[in-house]
């Protein structure tokens, strides 16, 4: 089964976890980019008017994917908008595919992140996972910035048991010789 992972990374955070993922599937990864880097003001106003920003287009052969991975980060209960922008444009698609962020794990936010994805295609995803990066940093490490993730903290979602159905369901499979 080939994957496909696209995402979108604002600090850099889903970025490190698309990589590692690829890895682990030996998937094709491709990153959501904007022709102009923008601020929190923008996304603030995204956020308040449920605009669709410009993105970069991203030349993809679909017939070659299984299996497409959506990753970006969730802003207050809201995919990020680059990567609605890029499933609106894609929808058609999207019919095999999963949706996961590294998110705060807000109460409700995975109902609210289905009936989005519910809306911008036509198909359910396969599953969404939110791993959840509250739980790790102390408060200190919160307090002053945002957090970036490591490599300990991929080792903690590596073990989680949604991680894993992942690479089971969607990893290459190996011929046995």
């Amino acid at each position: 089964m080939k994957t496909l992972i696209v995402y979108f990374s604002f600090t850099g955070n889903n970025k490190l976890l698309a990589n590692t993922m690829a890895k682990d599937l030996e998937a094709e990864v491709l990153q959501i980019t904007e022709p102009k880097k923008r601020g929190m003001f923008g996304i603030m106003l995204d956020m308040l008017f449920n605009r669709f920003p410009k993105i970069d287009n991203l030349e993809i052969s679909w017939q070659k994917y299984d299996h497409v991975l959506l990753m970006a980060p969730i802003w207050n209960y809201l995919i990020a908008h680059p990567m609605k922008s890029f499933i609106r444009k894609n929808s058609e698609y999207l019919k095999n595919y999963s949706f996961i962020t590294l998110c705060s794990g807000r109460e409700t936010q995975k109902e609210k992140i289905a009936k989005q994805l519910k809306k911008l295609v036509k198909y359910e995803p396969k599953t969404i996972i939110e791993f959840e990066i509250l739980k790790l940093p102390t408060y200190e490490e919160q307090k002053d910035s945002i957090y970036k993730v490591t490599q300990d903290d991929l080792k903690i979602f590596k073990e989680e048991e949604a991680y894993q159905k992942i690479l089971k369901t969607y990893a290459i499979k190996k011929e046995m010789v």
